[in-house]
Order: structure tokens, then C-alpha cells, then sequence
């Protein structure tokens, strides 16, 4: 009976022992099917995410142009309202790098992203407590107005910058420019360089000068609220004064234009001959 009594004791004290290791086991296998089903979970967002979106293999230029088109004109408002597609090559040099370094200067040294200005467009809107996506690149920008609404919300931003991604390995950086240079925003009804040289000069994208061209870039971060301020009102605030002189030195810093035509295009400010 004694020795029956003191295996029982050995038993229990071994169960006991072992308890631990026995709810470990348990924890672990508990542990290993939350990561398991978050996995699962996680995979099938990031499908929802993706499934809908168009392939690099899909973005041909041809189509593109198309799509550009076909977009445009589903923007006009007015019945009167025109819209001209301008291949790269038929738009002055002078434009094209006016408005390339007014709204986004490293086009083309980075790969469609620029990550330090999403990271301080995040921080920015974690401060204010609001959701404007800024920071954008010209390839988001295309990628936006291409394939996406006018929505914010981080499911859209994250397709956003998928959809860039894409276009960067599909297309070349004079084709992404090309595209985002006809579906550009300029003021109502006024998309594209074709409809903005005419409407604000009279002129073809082909024969805008470097001070018209940085005036034209100064409309692109918010263009019916400029076409109404800066052209219809003639503000000129000194913050859009700056901003068009940050232009111009930037591109005579870039050789674009000479130093003299920087001072020349500056001088127009004071002549009230701007642009």
C-alpha cells in the first residue's frame, strides 16, 4: 500500500512537472494557427488589393494614348470645351523641364516613387490629423488619373503606387512624361499643354519659351483655384513669385536656359510683363 501510495506521489509529481511544458505546446499551436489564418488573411487583401489592377504587360503606349483620350474628353464639361493629344517631340524643350522640376524635380532619377517625400506627406497628415495624400510623383500622378478616382484613402494610394511601379517597368520616362503632359489640369475645361499653350498664350506647346512655360507649372498644384487667383485675378503673391524664380534657377543651375534668359524672365516681373 506504501509503495503504491509513493508511485502515486511520483506520478502526480511528474504530471506536475510536465504541466508547463503541455500548455507551451498548447500556446505554441494556438500561436502557429493565428499567424497562420493572419497569413491567409493577409494574402487575400493584398489579392483584393491587386487582382483588379492592370499588369505591366497590359500598358502599352499605343493604348495608353488612347486611354488618355478617352478620359480626357470624359472630363470636359463644357460643350465648347476642346482637347489636343501633343506627342513629346512636337513640345519645347523649355516646357517640358519647367514643369518637370515645378512637380517633381528627380522624374528622372527616381524609379516612379520618392520616398522621402511620401514619408513626409505621411508624417504631415499623422500631425494634422487629416488624410491628403501628398508627395505624389509624376508616374503617380499618370497612374491616378489613368487607372483611379479622385477618392483618398490608403487603399487607393497603395494601388497608386503599385500601378506606378508598373508603368516604370513598362514604359520609358519620355513616354510616362508624354502622358502626364496631355492629361494635365491647367484650369477648367483646360487639360492637357496643347489646350494650355493656346488658351493662356496663343500659342503651340512647341513654341513656349522657358518664363511662360514656369508660369504655366505654377497652376498644376491646384489649377482652377490658380486659374481664378493668379490668371483671371492677376494675384501674384509672393509665394507664386518665389515658386516661378525657384523654377527658372533651377533650370538655368541645369543649363536648360542661360543665366542671362534668367535674369531677363525675372526682369519681366518688375516690367508687369509676367510671364
Amino acid at each position: 500500500m506504501a509503495a503504491r501510495t509513493r508511485l502515486s506521489l511520483k506520478t502526480r509529481l511528474f504530471h506536475w512537472l510536465l504541466a508547463p511544458w503541455r500548455w507551451l505546446k498548447r500556446l505554441v499551436c494556438l500561436i502557429g494557427w493565428v499567424v497562420l489564418s493572419a497569413s491567409l488573411l493577409l494574402a487575400l487583401a493584398i489579392g483584393a488589393l491587386l487582382y483588379p489592377l492592370p499588369s505591366s504587360e497590359s500598358m502599352q503606349m499605343e493604348s495608353l494614348k488612347r486611354l488618355v483620350q478617352k478620359n480626357t474628353q470624359a472630363r470636359l464639361i463644357s460643350p465648347e470645351a476642346t482637347y489636343g493629344y501633343t506627342p513629346l517631340h512636337a513640345i519645347d524643350r523649355d516646357l517640358l523641364y519647367a514643369i518637370v522640376l515645378a512637380e517633381d524635380a528627380h522624374f528622372f532619377e527616381h524609379q516612379g516613387l520618392n520616398y522621402d517625400a511620401m514619408i513626409d506627406a505621411l508624417i504631415a497628415n499623422w500631425r494634422r490629423g487629416e488624410h491628403a495624400f501628398g508627395g505624389s510623383t509624376i508616374t503617380q500622378q499618370v497612374a491616378k488619373n489613368l487607372y483611379l478616382d479622385n477618392r483618398k484613402s490608403y487603399r487607393r494610394k497603395l494601388q497608386e503606387v503599385v500601378i506606378a511601379r508598373r508603368l516604370e517597368r513598362a514604359l520609358s520616362k519620355n513616354e510616362i512624361l508624354e502622358l502626364y503632359l496631355n492629361l494635365a489640369e491647367f484650369g477648367p475645361d483646360i487639360y492637357g499643354v496643347d489646350r494650355a499653350s493656346a488658351y493662356y498664350f496663343g500659342a503651340q506647346p512647341g513654341a513656349i519659351d522657358a518664363a511662360q512655360g514656369a508660369y504655366l507649372a505654377l497652376f498644376l498644384p491646384s489649377p482652377r483655384r490658380y486659374h481664378y487667383t493668379l490668371h483671371q485675378n492677376r494675384n501674384r503673391t509672393p509665394a507664386l513669385i518665389r515658386k516661378y524664380r525657384t523654377i527658372l534657377r533651377g533650370m538655368a543651375q541645369r543649363g536648360y536656359i542661360s543665366p542671362a534668359q534668367q535674369r531677363h524672365y525675372e526682369e519681366r516681373i518688375h516690367d508687369r510683363q509676367w510671364p
